[in-house]
């Protein structure tokens, strides 16, 4: 009578015991399976972290990149505007004290995040040593929650004195 529950079959009058059989008993599989669906898991995870600051990252520079469009545009636009306005009362105009064309200038630059009266406000700089002419340069700042340094956006030009 023969143990059907060995693996062992007779093969041209010698007895044959199957590879598998034979790897299972030298090597018992404890767990083997288990380690390997942690180990996928774990890669997993860390391309999905990796995904996800990849789409953090491009989602603040797309931010940064509608601020610094609506700095610029504030920064030209009153450039545009000194360029119209009479040139000979564009330094007490745009006095950064008292000016109404600063306050004004500020006042929209305040839409913009990290924007205050005291804390990033915008720069207008009249350069009077030219003769027949001012050199204006008008820069305008934003700091986004959690960033260390503000950015900011410059426009310049030459405006005729006359």
């Amino acid at each position: 009578m023969t143990d059907r529950s060995a693996p062992i079959r007779r093969v041209a009058g010698r007895h044959h015991v199957s590879s598998a059989h034979l790897l299972a008993r030298r090597w018992p599989a404890t767990g083997a399976f288990l380690l390997e669906a942690l180990v996928a898991i774990v890669v997993f995870a860390v391309g999905t972290l990796g995904l996800l600051e990849l789409i953090a990252g491009a989602a603040r520079e797309s931010g940064n990149a509608r601020w610094r469009d609506e700095a610029f545009t504030l920064a030209a636009s009153t450039l545009s505007r000194m360029w119209t306005e009479d040139p000979a009362t564009l330094d007490a105009r745009y006095n950064a004290t008292s000016g109404a064309g600063y306050r004004a200038l500020r006042a929209a630059a305040e839409r913009l995040p990290g924007v205050t009266s005291g804390v990033n406000a915008p720069l207008v700089a009249v350069d009077t040593s030219i003769p027949g002419r001012w050199r204006v340069a008008i820069t305008v700042f934003w700091q986004q929650p959690g960033e260390r340094r503000a950015h900011r956006a410059r426009a310049a030009g030459m405006l005729p004195r006359n």
